[in-house]
């Protein structure tokens, strides 16, 4: 979910209290909605892109997703007191995924004509972290794993609705590829924890998740979303995944700082 806040005070010159209320409320959802806007701009979508940059880019994406926020579902309302004038403040929220999600408008497009983008500061775009392990002349395949967690932790990596996976070498593994769009668009490509122990429990890692260390990460000046993999875990992930076809179902789970 993506939540907002917005703060509204009762009109004092309102003498009926039910109406001063009804106003405070209005006010209050106005402020929730356009705070929700201003999240939905900093929305990391992948490593290059945030929901502001698609808004730009396309005048049809924004007025979607303004007409979107519009729709937002009111969660939470309540009368608070601010330097001793009542007011009612609201909270808004919207789903990120699922046929009602942000996902719809946000992952389906992919801006055909980018604006011209600043120059970036120089990066090393591979940053590798580790030993790039090469991988063995035959993977020997275990089988039976029902998902895959990326142990991201101490990387920096932030979350995003298209996560790539990378070889040693750039070549993207995972966050490319022939997936259902509708599958993406109802479940995202990834779900990001801070917990180990979470990770585990969710449902996409599945009773015996592979757990895999990155050596390193795709850095970019806007954002770090992307983690990179030994030419070992490389070979041993995908021989396992041609098995189970978990990387296929998007079962995939990020851990994070």
């Amino acid at each position: 979910m993506l939540t907002a806040t917005g703060v509204g005070l009762l009109p004092r010159d309102e003498p009926n209290r039910a109406r001063a209320y009804l106003k405070a409320r209005g006010y209050a959802r106005l402020d929730a909605l356009a705070n929700l806007l201003m999240l939905i701009d900093r929305v990391q979508i992948d490593a290059q892109f945030t929901g502001a940059d698609y808004m730009m880019q396309s005048e049809i994406i924004r007025a979607s997703i303004t007409g979107f926020v519009r729709g937002a579902q009111v969660i939470d309302e309540r009368k608070i007191i601010i330097e001793g004038q009542e007011a009612v403040q609201v909270t808004v929220g919207t789903a990120m995924y699922g046929k009602d999600g942000l996902s719809r408008l946000l992952l389906r497009p992919s801006p055909a004509d980018p604006a011209p983008a600043a120059p970036e500061p120089p990066l090393p775009r591979i940053e590798l972290l580790a030993p790039n392990v090469p991988a063995p002349d035959t993977p020997v395949v275990e089988g039976n794993y029902t998902g895959l967690i990326i142990d991201a932790r101490g990387l920096k990596v932030q979350p995003a609705m298209a996560p790539r996976i990378l070889k040693a070498d750039g070549t993207p593994i995972y966050g490319v590829g022939n997936f259902d769009l509708d599958k993406v668009v109802e479940q995202g490509l990834a779900s990001y924890y801070r917990d180990m122990d979470a990770a585990r429990a969710d449902k996409r890692a599945g009773n015996n998740p592979l757990i895999v260390r990155p050596i390193g990460v795709y850095r970019r000046a806007v954002a770090t979303t992307d983690v990179v993999l030994s030419d070992a875990d490389t070979a041993k992930l995908l021989a396992e995944d041609a098995k189970t076809r978990f990387l296929r179902q998007l079962k995939v789970v990020f851990v994070v700082d």
